[in-house]
């Protein structure tokens, strides 16, 4: 009789815990089920990755704030994801609105913080200049559906003797706990990641980023707590993630229920052809800098008013010749015993002793017109020169006109004289670049007389720049 006692309440005391474990269970799915009927809610979410020595992540974001708003019944979202660095210093923010079906990204910042990582031994040109403003990239293929954990969903994967096994409560803290195979149905790490994942679509607009790190057939074991505070009526939700010797995934969410609020779609918008556009002009500018800031070139900010077009001629050393700019007629100075001719927007005159040849260009800041142009249009470097010497780049306060001097000792015509004039054009977007070419050893006094009078009317000491070159030969055959 004292045996079956014993047997009998052992058999209670262990359909009490059954009891107690399907009781905690249920309410598990009864908040579960709470969180899962919110219409719409306000959310704040922390995440971060820490991966092991020796992995190599890059400039790769690994922490991120974000706050926003989601209408589950809409399918509405609007968020800014704040990405850190693991100090929680921010990096950038990125804006993001789904409405209408369609998901969109303010880019700028995030593009900005890539651009800055590109070019980092220069100052990087401001991307939302050059898109005039900060606008959103319409991406109806970027999935946001997962930028959240989805409790509900997870739970749904696993069956009912998992999920009695893997969940505990403590103070109406509820812990799901899943490693092995029981793992084999929870989210990917690109799910848990979601915030993170963005960042390399975007980025991969701009750039070959790789995001192979962020996988590995290393085994996870995920650690989930959820709760409810009755009193604020606020979800707390906070995720684990580890796999031995690779990484520490965290991630924290709380949700608020709020009243519903029409998202719109974002007023400036571009399209993938015009970021690609505009971006690939963006890098041309910026390679522009990195050759203009790594040339050795010296610069002064003394030249005077500059005068390339519409000269009083009166003299027959000189002719007018016209020449489009801008799409409006201009007259350029040319030699009068030359042959001229005009071939699309250049204009070229040339004698034995020298050449003038006159180009219409994008108007932008004068020097970083002029630089290019000499080391890459003129291709300096495979001139047939051993030595050639540079003058100082001169050029006026407001960075629209420039001027300077090349002069090859030894080229194949023997000693060249290169002068480079440009100006921006008042009244058009170009500019005019002049490139006066002078063989020296066949320079005769009335060709000096020609260059003379060209820089009389242009604003300039031609002159005193032959002289430069000349008092440069003399030096070189005094060493």
């Amino acid at each position: 009789m004292r045996k079956l006692i014993y047997v009998l309440l052992i058999f209670s005391l262990i359909l009490g815990l059954f009891a107690a474990c399907f009781s905690y269970t249920r309410q598990a799915n009864e908040l579960v089920q709470q969180l899962s009927q919110l219409e719409t809610f306000t959310f704040t979410a922390e995440g971060e990755l820490r991966f092991a020595d020796g992995i190599d992540t890059g400039h790769t974001p690994l922490r991120y704030v974000m706050e926003g708003t989601r209408s589950v019944g809409t399918g509405q979202l609007t968020a800014t994801i704040t990405y850190t660095d693991l100090a929680a210093r921010p990096l950038f923010p990125l804006a993001i609105i789904e409405t209408g079906g369609v998901a969109y990204a303010q880019f700028a910042p995030l593009f900005q913080y890539l651009m800055d990582l590109e070019y980092a031994d220069y100052d990087a040109n401001a991307v939302a200049d050059a898109f005039g403003g900060s606008p959103y990239l319409a991406l109806p293929s970027l999935d946001l559906t997962n930028l959240l954990l989805d409790i509900p969903a997870l739970l749904d994967t696993l069956d009912a003797d998992t999920l009695q096994d893997a969940l505990t409560e403590d103070n109406d803290v509820y812990t799901l706990r899943l490693t092995g195979t029981t793992l084999s149905n929870a989210p990917s790490l690109g799910e848990l990641t979601r915030p993170l994942g963005i960042f390399f679509e975007l980025g991969a607009l701009v750039g070959d980023f790789d995001s192979s790190f962020m996988t590995s057939g290393a085994p996870y074991t995920l650690h989930l707590r959820f709760s409810h505070d009755e009193e604020t009526d606020v979800f707390h939700t906070h995720l684990t993630l580890t796999a031995p010797g690779f990484l520490t995934l965290t991630a924290s969410v709380t949700y608020r229920e709020s009243k519903p609020v029409p998202i719109l779609p974002p007023e400036l918008t571009v399209d993938m052809a015009e970021i690609q556009s505009v971006m690939a002009e963006y890098h041309v500018d910026m390679e522009r800098v990195a050759m203009i800031e790594g040339s050795d070139f010296e610069f002064d900010t003394d030249l005077p008013e500059l005068h390339m077009v519409n000269h009083p001629l009166s003299t027959d050393l000189l002719e007018p010749f016209e020449m489009e700019i801008g799409g409006e007629s201009f007259y350029v100075s040319v030699m009068a015993d030359a042959v001229t001719t005009a071939m699309r927007s250049s204009v070229y005159s040339v004698s034995s002793a020298m050449t003038l040849h006159y180009t219409a260009l994008e108007a932008r800041a004068a020097r970083e017109t002029m630089i290019p142009f000499i080391l890459t249009a003129l291709d300096v470097e495979d001139i047939d020169a051993e030595n050639f010497t540079r003058s100082v780049v001169r050029g006026n306060a407001h960075d629209t006109a420039a001027v300077t001097a090349l002069h090859f000792d030894d080229n194949l015509v023997g000693r060249v004289l290169h002068l480079y004039v440009l100006q921006n054009i008042d009244g058009t977007d170009e500019a005019l670049f002049l490139r006066v070419v002078v063989i020296m050893d066949h320079m005769t006094r009335q060709g000096r007389e020609v260059l003379e009078r060209l820089g009389f009317y242009i604003g300039l000491d031609f002159e005193g720049y032959l002289e430069w070159a000349e008092e440069t030969d003399t030096e070189a055959e005094e060493e």
